[in-house]
């Protein structure tokens, strides 16, 4: 039985990975909650990866018809880290990781509110005069957000240098590095801001560049019989 690996120079890198994340765009469009873009570059240094994403766009909720508030953030984060490959290279460089990843927000948040504030029950109509509370009436601001992330995912060969790629991420350790009077509605990268922790994934298209001349090896076990 014949076991085909790939023959490694392990002092140069393998392979060069460029990717997009079409799940996060695709989810706010559908949504229709703004255009949020990512795109993920990685380096295989032998079963050592090293990434860094980069992400910008903005996300709006407006539900002042409905419940009487409106939301936009706009903004940038980046990701750097390190995984591991915990598959054997072949031929392909599929991969299945685990990771540790440190990530950066920076963003521009408004939140508006015509929400009435009336002191008669909600079902009533309104009788006196009622005001949008004077907090919520138009504010904006700006802030810095950083976090970690513990991550699994993995890269799958399509066709040629085309991969398709998963990434779970588990967000943890928020922080805002300047104190606000009022704080954002939503994170890019992140999330939501009242989340002290978050879950997220990522699908990619992604075009990958091997940096070695392959050489294929092969293991050959053979068995012998007792008459």
């Amino acid at each position: 039985m014949a076991n085909d690996k790939v023959q490694k120079n392990n002092t140069f890198p393998a392979a060069l990975y460029f990717g997009v994340d079409f799940a996060k765009t695709c989810t706010g469009w559908y949504n229709k909650t703004g255009s949020m873009y990512e795109i993920n570059g990685s380096i295989d240094l032998n079963n050592i990866l090293l990434d860094v994403d980069y992400g910008f766009g903005a996300i709006h909720y407006d539900k002042q018809m409905q419940k009487g508030s409106f939301s936009h953030t706009d903004g940038r984060y980046f990701r750097v880290g390190l995984g591991y490959n915990l598959l054997s290279s072949t031929f392909d460089h599929n991969q299945f990781f685990i990771g540790l990843r440190y990530a950066r927000s920076f963003f521009n948040f408004q939140l508006k509110s015509n929400k009435l504030q009336c002191k008669h029950k909600p079902e009533e109509d309104c009788k006196q005069r009622c005001s949008a509370p004077l907090s919520l009436s138009d504010l904006k601001g700006k802030g810095i957000a950083h976090w970690w992330e513990i991550i699994a995912g993995g890269k799958v060969r399509v066709i040629n240098i085309v991969y398709i790629g998963c990434t779970a991420r588990y967000k943890f350790g928020k922080k805002m590095e300047d104190k606000l009077h009022i704080l954002p509605f939503d994170i890019p990268g992140f999330g939501l801001e009242e989340h002290e922790h978050a879950f997220g994934y990522s699908f990619y298209i992604i075009l990958g560049i091997p940096l070695q001349k392959e050489m294929k090896t092969a293991k050959t076990a053979t068995s012998t019989k007792k008459l």
